[in-house]
């Protein structure tokens, strides 16, 4: 991985410094940090979400040409042995009029990432299509026994489709990390074949509704039908309400959170929440997110 990093950097340099002015950057942390207290009353200090969110720092170099890269190294890494890579996106990137492409390791295009939520080493390019629907598409190989395909969503902000085929899709620990619960412990080899998802964000006065089905098929795993469902309320003073429902109905399991959101300014938001299977509890969380 520093090697493909490195490379990355060094086309970057060759292609983007010899311009006149001097390249922009940013440089940042998303924070995902969480204290988690389960049924049996173990406490840890987690630097990830519970939907496979992770905790990074983060570098952005851009050229005058169009053309940047992008690194973010995570805080602590949950997804070994699929992903033991400390580095959680290494890409180039070349943003066209409404366009985009990059090579590198990124976020695969699927859904709203509530469910399906894959990094992997290929190529992804975004074409706008026709109002607000665009067309992104992602090929995937991250090795034997790890993920590879074809990824593709087609659609705008507020609907779309996605479908994704190839060998051993919805591998990572975070995909679907929030029905499959924190212990699912993955086998490399054994993932899906063939995943199809519709999903949905609506806002209804002061609520945000987002809906999200999944069908995974022709896997080394039992087939699955995944449905999520997550609405937040906006209240005065920075009090966000939030309930999220998940469900593999396949497997006849069931998790839902409850929590409030609060904004603290500055960039913080505070996040306690009470998660249950089923209709028993499961586990309560404090978490701080951050962005800056």
């Amino acid at each position: 991985m520093k090697r493909f990093i490195g490379l990355l950097l060094a086309v970057w340099l060759a292609l983007a410094v010899p311009g006149t002015a001097e390249p922009l950057y940013e440089f940042g942390f998303n924070i995902r940090a969480r204290m988690r207290v389960d049924n049996n009353r173990n406490a840890n200090l987690l630097l990830y979400s519970q939907f496979g969110e992770y905790s990074d720092v983060h570098l952005a170099l851009y050229g005058e040409n169009r053309l940047g890269v992008y690194f973010a190294q995570k805080l602590q890494n949950f997804d070994e042995p699929v992903d033991p890579d400390e580095i959680e996106q290494a890409f180039l990137s070349y943003e066209g009029r409404g366009w985009r492409v990059r090579v590198g390791k990124m976020w695969m295009p699927f859904g709203q990432g509530m469910g399906e939520r894959e990094l992997a080493r290929g190529v992804s390019v975004s074409v706008p299509l026709w109002r607000d629907n665009a067309l992104d598409i992602a090929l995937a190989d991250n090795g034997s026994g790890r993920q590879r395909g074809v990824f593709c969503r087609f659609g705008s902000r507020s609907l779309g489709s996605s479908v994704a085929f190839g060998e051993n899709l919805g591998l990572s620990k975070a995909a679907f990390r929030f029905i499959r619960g924190e212990d699912y412990e993955p086998e490399l080899g054994k993932g899906y074949g063939v995943l199809v998802g519709v999903d949905t964000r609506q806002i209804a006065g002061i609520t945000l509704w987002q809906l999200e089905a999944i069908v995974a098929r022709r896997g080394q795993i039992p087939d699955a039908e995944f449905f999520i469902a997550q609405a937040s309320i906006r209240l005065p003073a920075g009090l966000n309400p939030v309930v999220r429902m998940e469900a593999n109905s396949r497997a006849r399991e069931l998790r839902w959170l409850v929590s409030i959101q609060q904004n603290m300014g500055g960039g913080f938001v505070l996040y306690p929440q009470v998660v249950f299977r089923r209709s028993d509890f499961e586990q309560a969380n404090i978490e701080l997110r951050a962005s800056f």
